[in-house]
C-alpha cells in the first residue's frame, strides 16, 4: 500500500504513461494480493453472497496487472509514433480477455467448487484456468523480453534503473514458470497423465510469490534511484 501511495505521488509529480501505470500496476496487484488472503475471501464472499469472488478479483487484478506492466514497458521501450496502437493492442487483448473470462467464470461457478487445479476434472474450470495462464503466459513472456533489453541499456547508464528492470525480467520469468507449471498440469490431467497434485500446489503459489516480490523490487529500486540522484543534486547545489 505504501509503494502504491509513493508511486501515485511520483505519477502526479511527473504525469507520463509509465509512471501512472506503474501505480496502477502496484493498485491492483496490492489488491489481488488482498483478495488472495483467505480469510479476506470469505469476508467478500460473506459480503456478495457469491462464492469464490475472492478468487475472481484476484484473477482479474492479475490480468489487469499484467496489462498496466505491459503498458509501462510500451511507453519506456517503444518509439512515440508507436505507443498510442501498442498500449491500444494490449489494452484491447486485456478487455477480450475479461470479456471471455468472466462470464465463463460466473457460468462455472457454484458453492461446491474451486476455481484450482484440484478441481481439474471439471472441464469448464480447467477451460477458464487454461485461458486465464494462456494470457499470463503470454504477457510474462514478452514483460521478459521488454524488461530484460530496458536493464541492458540502462544498466552501465543507470544502475539502480538496470537492477529494478533486471529484478523484473526476472519476475516475469518467474511468473512465466508459474502459468507453464500450472497449465502444463492441467494439460496432463486432460490427457490422464497428471503428476502429484501436492507438487503443484507447492510448485505454483512458491512461484507466483517469488514473481511477486521480484516486482515489488524491480519497480521499486527505479524510484529509489531517482530519490537518491535528487538528493545528490540537492546536496550539490546547497554546497555551491
Amino acid at each position: 500500500m505504501l509503494v502504491t501511495v509513493l508511486c501515485t505521488r511520483r505519477a502526479l509529480g511527473n504525469p507520463r504513461v509509465s509512471t501512472w501505470a506503474i501505480a496502477i500496476a502496484f493498485g491492483v496487484c496490492t489488491l489481488g494480493v488482498l483478495f488472495a488472503v483467505p480469510v479476506v475471501a470469505r469476508a467478500a464472499e460473506d459480503v456478495t453472497g457469491v462464492v469464490n469472488i475472492g478468487k475472481l478479483i484476484a484473477h482479474v487484478c492479475a490480468i489487469l496487472w499484467c496489462a498496466a506492466l505491459q503498458i509501462t514497458m510500451v511507453d519506456l521501450a517503444y518509439r512515440p509514433e508507436y505507443v498510442k496502437s501498442a498500449i491500444f493492442h494490449r489494452g484491447f487483448a486485456a478487455v477480450v480477455e475479461l470479456a471471455i473470462m468472466v462470464p465463463l467464470f460466473l457460468a462455472t461457478n457454484a458453492p461446491d467448487i474451486a476455481f484450482t487445479t484440484a478441481h481439474a476434472d471439471n472441464p469448464k474450470i480447467a477451460a477458464y484456468l487454461l485461458l486465464y495462464l494462456s494470457y499470463v503466459m503470454v504477457t510474462c513472456g514478452e514483460l521478459a523480453f521488454m524488461c530484460g533489453r530496458t536493464a541492458r541499456r540502462n544498466w552501465g547508464i543507470r544502475p539502480w534503473s538496470g537492477a529494478g528492470f533486471s529484478l523484473s525480467a526476472m519476475a516475469a520469468v518467474f511468473g512465466l514458470a508459474y502459468a507453464l507449471t500450472k497449465g502444463s498440469y492441467i494439460i496432463f490431467y486432460t490427457l490422464d497423465r497428471p503428476w502429484s497434485l501436492k507438487t503443484e500446489e507447492f510448485i505454483s503459489p512458491t512461484l507466483s510469490g517469488l514473481a511477486v516480490i521480484f516486482l515489488f523490487a524491480g519497480l521499486t529500486l527505479p524510484m529509489v534511484g531517482t530519490f537518491r540522484e535528487r538528493l545528490r543534486q540537492k546536496r550539490a547545489l546547497a554546497t555551491s
